[in-house]
């Protein structure tokens, strides 16, 4: 039968509806197609690269490096015009664009080692530090595509900031709903969501010291997985090195799991951090990370009602993932 299943956080709901599929091996993508782009003609690629000649300074490691998006969401003016008239609201689109690439080609995240996935995710930490400098800028996400279906446009691996004048919709309500449970509860809805699952056991895919990580209750894509810190904290900008390398541990398990398991499967993953601007978020909010592989597509009742229906249920996607590959 299927449930109807409500995010504690945000209030969206959700439909979990697994008899809509069969089973979760039914999602094992069936063919990885190879990449189209040759490294002779990638601009990506050092030291002949168009983008690679347009790095930022300072931003560069033996494995990576940055560049501004050439074509961006959000760019760096002085200025904030308002352009929509009496009633309509628009404004230009303000921030940073930013693509944080891997200087190998061939290079795909379940496989990079430790040491190359430490690099990447403290640049992700040393791009928001700096990015939050900027007093238009509200809110920083970085983001990482793969695959088509997940909206990567190009085969060279690469990462992308997103520093934006503007609290992103879905951040927004996760912070409004993370305060409204504070101010009713006395306590953090995350650090709660990791007490909850820990208790149950039944979604948790990985763990650490410092991190969890689990299948959400009320999932939008199937096998997707939230990873949290189990120290409170609001920003992952602040994270030591430590705690780094206990994340990427936890990360590179899961995302190990869901290549092997599911056959290399087109995915996003993003980092949730509170906004730019200093508030009362560090009491109530928590930062993590969400992965969500992109096996399934939005029908025209979830685009005309927002209520996403997902055919695997957390728990036996949980539990396949937990299952060690043949």
């Amino acid at each position: 039968m299927p449930k109807l299943r409500q995010n504690i956080i945000t209030g969206d709901w959700v439909v979990i509806s697994p008899e809509r599929a069969k089973r979760p091996e039914d999602f094992v993508v069936e063919k990885h197609e190879p990449k189209t782009q040759s490294k002779e003609n990638c601009p990506f690629c050092p030291p002949d690269g168009t983008a690679y000649k347009t790095k930022i300074r300072g931003c560069e490691t033996e494995h990576i490096y940055v560049i501004p998006n050439k074509f961006p969401a959000f760019v760096d003016q002085d200025e904030v015009i308002e352009e929509g008239g009496d009633f309509y609201s628009s404004y230009k689109s303000l921030g940073a664009h930013e693509v944080i690439s891997l200087k190998d080609h061939d290079a795909e995240i379940p496989e990079l080692s430790d040491d190359v996935l430490f690099e990447l995710f403290d640049t992700y930490r040393q791009r928001m530090a700096y990015l939050q400098r900027n007093p238009v800028i509200e809110y920083i996400m970085a983001i990482h595509n793969f695959g088509a279906e997940a909206g990567a446009s190009i085969d060279h691996p690469h990462s992308q900031f997103f520093a934006s004048s503007i609290i992103p919709t879905y951040a927004g309500r996760e912070l409004y709903g993370s305060r409204k449970f504070y101010k009713e509860n006395k306590e953090c809805v995350y650090c709660r969501l990791i007490q909850e699952e820990r208790a149950a056991e039944i979604r948790i895919v990985a763990e650490n010291s410092g991190f969890v990580a689990f299948t959400f209750f009320a999932s939008r894509f199937p096998f997707e997985v939230w990873i949290l810190p189990k120290k409170h904290s609001a920003r992952y900008e602040i994270i030591t090195k430590d705690e780094l390398k206990k994340l990427i541990e936890v990360f590179s398990e899961i995302m190990k799991k869901l290549d092997s398991r599911l056959n290399h499967p087109p995915y996003n993953y993003f980092i949730h951090t509170a906004p730019a601007k200093i508030g009362h978020h560090s009491i109530y909010y928590h930062w993590h990370l969400e992965i969500c592989p992109r096996l399934s597509k939005l029908g025209g009742y979830e685009i005309g009602s927002d209520v996403v229906i997902d055919v695997v249920s957390p728990e036996s996607a949980a539990e396949f993932l937990r299952q060690t590959h043949e």
